[in-house]
């Protein structure tokens, strides 16, 4: 297990419920240990032979509320 952590920044997020959709992406995600998801902030940890860093962005900006993902 390779253990990453990384954190992002995301555009768009304005309220709790941006919060969980976030969150409910995530946790779709084999491979995440660890999620800390705040307005406009994701500090995550992850093994990096399950996932990679494009996945992460896509289920973030693919959760339907036109979120801007960057690195953080």
């Amino acid at each position: 297990m390779a253990l990453v952590r990384l954190e992002l920044r995301i555009g768009g997020m304005v309220g709790k419920s941006d919060v969980q959709i976030i969150r409910t992406a995530l946790d779709a995600i084999s491979g995440i240990q660890a999620q800390d998801v705040k307005n406009g902030k994701v500090r995550l940890e992850y093994d990096a032979t399950l996932v990679d860093t494009k996945r992460l962005f896509a289920a973030i900006a693919g959760a339907g509320e036109g979120y801007d993902v960057s690195l953080g």
